[in-house]
């Protein structure tokens, strides 16, 4: 990658903007500015943005007008007496020799300036003031006209100083709490000026805790070590790789402070891991572990049954780790087992991690064992840990199991397929062939060759485990489009699989069989109304069984709800950590933004998912992110963007289908040549083929784009036929568009661009209303002419290839607009008459004119009407009423 594709470290350590501060800053502003005078001291730990947040404060008082000063308690000052003093007004010289003279002079020479408005002194590192200068902001604070702002960390709160001044003034607290995830990723993303992708932010998250000088220190250590990645105009990490061993003096100088009890504690914190507090108090004074708490170094967590005491920062624990020799490792996870043996704790997974760690006997059955119930407990991490411990065909299985987990396909089908060739039992064979097909076509290379697996495993296998391999057999054929053969797969189906992994291919089966069938709205009906607090051994399975909902809810007419699950859907993907479903979500995530016509929006949602999928090219959904991206970029007016992801699928790995989005690639690459009439020959041919597998909804969704493309009546008499044997609002309503379309009717058009506008589907209600206006005249056509304009202008696409030029409403007259807005009031014609000193005829006449051109039939829809173009109440009107 080009040095110049990821910013330089240099450019890392540039001034950033201040980023989810605007609450803060409005109320310490709020505060300090209130008429009863208050001062405002600004806490937080280091490196959160104190100093930051006082300089957005003082802007904002400048602007006001107010006189600001502002002073910086600093180490080497520490003691000098008046220090302060001298930084607030260097210029009055002599200051005296006591603080009562001192403060006299000052107050002469601050207030000086100021008129009308406030001093306002400002005091970074409050902590480090001298006594003498704490009491002099104590006696400044007091005048009418002064305001003090402090900022100081919370640690020295109650000592020296700032305890001196909250004795002295009313001082008010103002917290500065860590960035939340959100604001972090957008920092970051402000660091390298393009968008991060949400496993990037939400690792930076967990390693930062949200501390904006942290994540400056992780960012610039992550570029020297060549760490990122730039795919799509999204950065990431680069596949494998970590932060090397770096700790900033921000978090490893407190280590160096530590006692040595307290320095012991914290590293049986650390390779604990999240250990039983029972455990830890064994091997450390509890004084010891609430010292450690009070200096923010650990936390406890108590939302299990059992409080676990965890470091508080991830990179603490790195620094910990970075400075313990491995015989003391060695030695810490030795004592570790003992104390969790002494305590009774049953944590099989934990001990047998501190046994290996320890370098103790522990039987593979045991590990294996251990590694199961890792899996089990969302662990896949450890799951794989503790399967590579062991060297056998078993071992094989466990790990193969826990990199599809996690998310490695190709290492997974390694190892699956060794556990294949070697394992004895047929039934554990099964399973590792049904995984590998499940595998294979999800993140490898299509259905295809996973059903050529599930093919040689059924031939070679016995006919009493052939369960598991239906199972596999029944979720490719879904994902291929194939919805009869795989519903008939699912149908043969006597027994669901007894492996939890495969076992999570079933939950997003059966809706999306239900979806592909064209009965999204059964699918919605059966599936909860959230699942992001479903759990799940296998993330990626999750993620599709809510992108499944998602997309059920949008051909059910719900896009809405689907577009608020979504964000909720994301988040949990997130969490879970694997790209693969972080993709799928992402995927979903620019259909549904598509379907509700912001174009913009749907882009970022693919370019992040093509983003974390680049290095893996054989992702399921790969051709699909394309083809959809394609459309995309070419209604955002993107031609080189749309060219290139054109190319990206003319050389792509995937294997191609005819029944799924990926299909449109072809489509796209017609359109933007200019063949129309080859794109809805295509599209044609595509509907009959998704038809024919049982697939009505991709057969609506290409015949919806063909009607748009190229009406007809034979198109829409299908699309009727079509939306009959289904159960969707939205596909319902597609047919009414193809049937206006075809008739060139524009009173229909009126009604489906209004119920694509009600219902959320902006973009659609755009293109009806922009084809409705072209066909007759009239008052519809006027009406559809002005929601085209009203539309166009909060659209974020450009305007379609294939929608014809944007016919403009003829407008109002000057006389006409005030007979309109008298009458929107409520006003009767002889009133508006008197008013404008017309004939009552006269002003019937201009209102009837205006209701022809604004589209409508009576009075009461002409304030909506008005105020859709934007009218205001003129005064005559705002007069009289």
């Amino acid at each position: 990658m080009p040095d110049a594709m990821i910013r330089s470290t240099a450019q890392i350590g540039r001034r950033w903007p201040l980023v989810g501060r605007d609450p803060d800053v409005d109320r310490t502003v709020e505060r300090l500015l209130a008429p009863e005078g208050r001062s405002v001291l600004v806490t937080g730990r280091p490196g959160v943005g104190k100093s930051r947040v006082l300089e957005a404060v003082l802007h904002r008082c400048v602007a006001k007008g107010h006189h600001v000063l502002r002073a910086n308690g600093t180490v080497t000052d520490h003691g000098a007496p008046l220090d302060a003093a001298r930084h607030l007004a260097p210029q009055v010289e002599p200051l005296g020799t006591t603080p009562a003279e001192a403060l006299h002079r000052i107050v002469a020479r601050l207030l000086r300036p100021t008129g009308q408005h406030l001093a306002v002194l400002a005091i970074d590192n409050m902590s480090e003031l001298d006594e003498a200068s704490a009491r002099l902001v104590g006696k400044l604070a007091s005048e009418n006209r002064v305001r003090v702002l402090l900022a100081a960390e919370e640690t020295a709160i109650g000592t020296g100083p700032v305890d001196v001044l909250r004795r002295t003034v009313r001082l008010d607290r103002v917290d500065l709490a860590p960035l939340d995830w959100q604001h972090t990723r957008q920092l970051a993303a402000a660091a390298f000026g393009t968008d991060v992708d949400g496993l990037t932010a939400d690792e930076l998250w967990q390693l930062t805790g949200g501390n904006p000088l942290f994540l400056r220190e992780v960012l610039r250590n992550a570029v020297e070590n060549d760490a990122l990645t730039l795919h799509d105009h999204v950065v990431g990490w680069r596949q494998g790789a970590a932060i090397r061993s770096w700790a900033g003096d921000a978090l490893t100088g407190p280590l160096g402070s530590l006692s040595a009890e307290e320095t012991a504690a914290l590293r049986y914190i650390t390779y604990g891991d999240g250990a039983p507090i029972e455990v830890i108090e064994r091997l450390a004074p509890v004084p010891v572990i609430e010292r450690l708490e009070e200096l923010g170094l650990i936390r406890l967590d108590q939302s299990s049954p059992s409080t676990m005491v965890t470091v508080a920062h991830p990179l603490t624990a790195r620094a910990v780790r970075t400075r313990t020799g491995p015989l003391r490792a060695r030695r810490v996870h030795g004592e570790l087992v003992a104390a969790l043996v002494a305590t009774g704790f049953r944590d099989r997974v934990r001990e047998v991690v501190w046994r290996l760690a320890a370098q103790f006997e522990v039987s593979d059955d045991e590990v294996l064992r251990a590694s199961t119930e890792a899996l089990l407990g969302h662990d896949a991490a450890t799951a794989e840990h503790l399967a590579r411990q062991v060297h056998s065909p078993a071992a094989a299985w466990h790990l193969g199991r826990a990199l599809l987990a996690r998310g490695d396909h190709r290492s997974a089908e390694r190892w699956l397929a060794e556990a294949y060739r070697h394992l004895a039992d047929p039934a554990s064979r099964a399973n590792a062939a049904a995984l590998r097909a499940v595998n294979r076509c999800w993140g490898i290379d299509g259905p295809h060759s996973a059903l050529q697996v599930v093919a040689e495993a059924r031939a070679a296998l016995p006919t009493d485990v052939h369960d598991d391999l239906m199972a596999a057999e029944a979720f490719v054929l879904a994902l291929a489009g194939s919805a009869a053969e795989a519903a008939e797969a699912a149908d043969r189906l006597l027994h669901p699989p007894q492996d939890p992994l495969l076992a999570s291919v079933l939950p997003p089966l059966r809706p999306r069989l239900l979806l592909l069938r064209g009965r999204p709205e059964r699918a919605v009906a059966e599936l909860p109304t959230d699942l992001s607090e479903k759990p799940s051994i296998w993330p990626a399975m999750r993620a599709l069984l809510q992108a499944t909902h998602v997309q059920a809810l949008i051909m059910a007419g719900e896009v809405r709800q689907a577009a608020d699950l979504v964000g909720r859907y994301y988040r949990d993907a997130v969490g879970h950590g694997t790209p693969d479903g972080v993709a799928t979500i992402a995927l979903v995530g620019g259909i549904c933004a598509y379907y509700q016509g912001h174009a913009g929006q749907a882009a970022r949602w693919l370019r992040e998912a093509r983003a974390l999928t680049a290095e893996q090219p054989g992702f399921r959904f790969r051709e699909t992110l394309l083809a959809i991206g394609v459309g995309v970029e070419a209604q955002l007016g993107q031609a080189k963007n749309a060219q290139e992801l054109l190319s990206r699928l003319g050389r792509g790995g995937t294997e191609r289908t005819t029944v799924d989005y990926g299909a449109f690639g072809e489509v796209w690459a017609l359109v933007i040549s200019g063949n129309r009439s080859g794109a809805a020959t295509l599209l044609r041919r595509l509907a009959a083929e998704a038809d024919k597998a049982g697939n009505p909804l991709m057969a609506m969704e290409f015949l919806h784009v063909e009607v748009r493309l190229a009406p007809s009546a034979a198109v829409a008499g299908r699309f009727r036929g079509l939306a009959a044997r289904t159960d969707g609002l939205l596909f319902a309503l597609f047919a009414e568009h193809a049937g206006a379309l075809a008739r060139r009717d524009a009173r229909a058009l009126n009604r489906v661009s209004a119920t694509f506008e009600e219902l959320g589907y902006r973009g659609f209600a755009l293109e009806a209303a922009a084809n409705g206006a072209m066909f007759g005249g009239g008052r519809v056509t006027n009406a559809l002419a002005r929601r085209t304009q009203r539309l166009l202008g909060e659209h974020q696409g450009t305007w379609p290839e294939w929608l014809p030029e944007p016919k403009t409403a003829p407008a109002l007259t000057d006389r006409e607009r005030q007979v309109s807005e008298l009458a929107a009031t409520g006003m009767d014609t002889p009133a508006i008459a008197r008013a404008l000193t017309i004939s009552a005829r006269t002003a019937e006449n201009h209102l009837h004119r205006a209701y022809q051109k604004l589209g409508i039939h009576r009075r009461h829809e002409l304030a909506r009407a008005l105020a859709e173009d934007g009218f205001v109440l003129p005064a005559i009107a705002r007069q009289v009423v």
